[in-house]
């Protein structure tokens, strides 16, 4: 009786449950409906209309209720197009009672903006610099044009030799009526890369490497559309024609007086590059500059095959996901996490290289690497013999303060700390058993902080890491 007596009572809280769980659903139900009359845009005096009537989720003579999604959904849409700084949507009285005016208040922002500013020095080149710009909104129909580039001083290794690159960009989020986007770019890189052929790990002297010329022209094409509310779907071909001076017999002289062959990475010679990406972004952050809640999620591959006219046949995976919150006195934590394999014989500009990783090494400037510096090896696990790698992970932890938002010149500014490891190897060294586990997993600190800026002009970074990232020690 008493166990028949308990069932009895949970299935009395179960149906309790239940039908609160009804109630609740009833009086979301009866929310107040209204039919959306016509839609009136303010605050555009250079964007079109239809720019923005084609980003929003919601259309005239739909029945909503105040508290659907698609109002905030259609909100983010709009903001993310880059065009304005501020949006917001409220409902006005129709016609007759039952109908609303959705009204849609944009702020434009500065859409000529400064895309790129490279400026820099190292041991191997003595100053590069270079500078990109963009038209976010040409004409207010929502097309971008881009154009940047960057010249650099010759090697120390290589006299005489001046590096470029040159990058030319369009895109329009959506063609007439369609979802689909379309993009198209050109790339033109002609300059030098560095290659270890003695000295140890740790040294960075341009005397210790080789300098190898090499030319890039292509250029890229590609579409996208929305797959869901807050994803998008990118499909991209990409074709490169490649020139390269690889010296053949180039030998590489160890710390031990051994002698073994450089592996370059690029075929000697002419060689095509032609490949086929697909990529997925699910983003719902609450803004794509300096956000303060959401997560943004990337995943993407890359197939080079001879079936594509390709001289190199490798598939490229990578993922990204960063996920923003609010804590306390209303500072941010982001837990960032971004990871890539290369699965085949990729050519090396396209496999992971330590300064897009780690923030106390320099970067490449549009395609081209300016720096022999290593990686630091706090931890002694070898990095510092890293440079193009098949095997890419970084996990970090990073703590935003916001400074201030809505100003006129500059839209918002955050300070930010950034800390985290970074993994880089190859698939071969992983397969080691007889080495022991920090030389099979090289692992490093990263770290950064500094300021961001979101102005009328542009999106500005400064930070520590840029600086210690030419200081060799």
């Amino acid at each position: 009786m008493r166990r028949r007596k308990s069932v009895l009572v949970a299935v009395a809280l179960l149906a309790a449950w239940l039908g609160l769980t009804r109630r609740s659903d009833a009086e979301e139900g009866s929310a107040p409906r209204y039919v959306i009359e016509s839609i009136e845009i303010r605050g555009n005096t250079k964007t079109r209309d239809y720019v923005i009537r084609r980003a929003l989720l919601v259309r005239p003579g739909e029945r909503l209720s105040v508290d659907d999604p698609r109002f905030e959904l259609s909100r983010f849409h709009v903001l993310s197009l880059g065009f304005f700084s501020e949006v917001r949507l409220r409902l006005e009285k129709g016609s007759v009672r039952g109908k609303v005016v959705l009204v849609i208040e944009v702020v434009e922002r500065g859409t000529i903006v400064l895309t790129e500013l490279f400026l820099g020095t190292s041991e191997a080149t003595r100053a590069w610099g270079g500078l990109g710009v963009a038209e976010n909104n040409f004409l207010g129909r929502g097309i971008r044009l881009e154009g940047a580039f960057v010249l650099g001083s010759d090697p120390e290794v290589e006299r005489g030799k001046v590096q470029q690159s040159y990058r030319i960009y369009a895109s329009k989020r959506r063609l007439g009526t369609t979802p689909f986007s379309l993009a198209a770019s050109f790339l033109y890189v002609d300059g030098s890369d560095f290659f270890r052929r003695s000295g140890a790990e740790s040294t960075s002297d341009p005397a210790d490497f080789l300098s190898i010329r090499y030319r890039r022209i292509g250029g890229t094409i590609g579409t996208g559309f929305d797959l869901a509310r807050y994803t998008r779907l990118y499909l991209d071909y990409r074709g490169e024609s490649i020139e390269s001076d690889v010296p053949s017999g180039a030998v590489r002289v160890t710390p031990s007086g051994a002698g073994e062959p450089i592996q370059f990475g690029i075929s000697k010679g002419s060689s095509i590059l032609s490949l086929i990406a697909l990529s997925l972004e699910r983003d719902t952050r609450s803004d794509p500059v300096l956000p303060q809640r959401g997560h943004i999620f990337a995943v993407a591959t890359e197939l080079s095959s001879g079936l594509l006219g390709s001289s190199y046949d490798y598939v490229k995976f990578m993922a990204r996901y960063d996920h923003f919150f609010p804590v306390r006195w209303g500072h941010i934590i982001s837990l960032q996490l971004r990871g890539g394999v290369v699965f085949g014989q990729a050519p090396f500009f396209e496999r992971f290289f330590i300064g897009d990783w780690n923030d106390l090494v320099p970067g490449r400037a549009l395609g081209l690497n300016f720096s022999t510096l290593p990686s630091r090896d706090i931890f002694g696990t070898s990095i510092d013999s890293k440079r193009y790698e098949e095997i890419a992970l970084r996990t970090s932890v990073e703590y935003i303060i916001p400074w201030f938002r809505g100003g006129r010149f500059a839209y918002g500014g955050d300070f930010f700390f950034n800390v985290g490891l970074i993994l880089l190897t190859s698939r071969a060294e992983l397969r080691l058993r007889d080495r022991p586990l920090s030389a099979s997993i090289p692992i490093d600190l990263t770290l950064d902080a500094g300021l961001r800026l979101d102005t009328r002009i542009g999106i500005f970074k400064f930070s520590i890491g840029n600086g210690l990232g030419r200081i060799p020690f």
